[in-house]
């Protein structure tokens, strides 16, 4: 209980210097960056499969503030029967100090997975990171959190309250002089379980169209090392999507 206790009041003070960092760079709020992304893939013959995939991310960012708001979705059959049911949403502050490379971020997401058999998922958590290049052509960045996950289970009767640990990494390179490949990991580690822990990676390529459509081709791998009931730890999809920026 004490660990908790200076995790809240280490939070509430993240909370606080944030709001002062966003009232001092108030005077240049900036302009949202959205994006919506749909991709849908049918296969017919003797397997009978189709993957619906739909995605919104919002963007802001000013001097030394920056919020991100993501919302998805992923439905997929096999032989008409449903095998995939995903939603996962996040949203996450981050404020920068020390000429910028340096930040701190509070970030709240949650996520539903029914073939998981995860009714919900919710992890709030706030940390610090570190910029070692922020550019158009590179991007690349740490950074690691502290907070809760929180867990439902559809086949249980009981929950699961856990301290995690969140170390990230994250790399973008502008290739082919307009595109783009990125990868996004983070590891959610149980520090009250130490051998329980969750990898979420996502691979994505990014191609322009015109100034507003781009091809993206994603590959998103999920394990986590104790999984609900008779699942697999290991879980893949590889989409193929529309990208619309207004």
């Amino acid at each position: 209980m004490r660990f908790y206790r200076i995790f809240l009041l280490s939070l509430m003070l993240t909370i606080i210097v944030s709001a002062v960092c966003y009232a001092e760079d108030s005077s240049s709020i900036g302009v949202w960056e959205k994006e919506v992304s749909l991709g849908y893939t049918q296969a017919t013959g003797n397997t009978q499969n189709s993957q619906l995939l739909g995605a919104l991310n919002a963007y802001q960012k000013t001097g030394y503030n920056e919020v991100t708001f993501k919302l998805s979705s992923l439905y997929a059959t096999q032989d008409k029967k449903m095998n995939a049911q995903k939603h996962s949403g996040s949203l996450r502050y981050g404020f920068s100090f020390w000429d910028k490379e340096w930040y701190g971020f509070l970030k709240f997401q949650a996520d539903h997975d029914k073939f998981a058999n995860v009714d919900y998922r919710i992890v709030p958590y706030s940390g610090i990171g570190y910029w070692f290049f922020d550019t158009e052509q590179w991007k690349l960045l740490f950074e690691i959190g502290l907070g809760f996950e929180y867990i439902e289970y559809s086949n249980r009767l009981d929950e699961d309250i856990n301290t995690v640990c969140a170390p990230r990494l994250f790399f973008e390179k502008q290739v082919f002089d307009a595109a783009s490949i990125s990868q996004d990991i983070t590891i959610f580690n149980n520090l009250e379980q130490g051998e329980r822990y969750r990898i979420h990676s996502e691979t994505k390529f990014t191609n322009p169209l015109s100034q507003t459509i781009a091809l993206r081709c994603s590959f998103i791998d999920e394990f986590n090392s104790d999984p609900a009931g008779d699942v697999k730890k290991n879980d893949t999809n590889l989409l193929l999507s529309l990208v619309y920026a207004f």
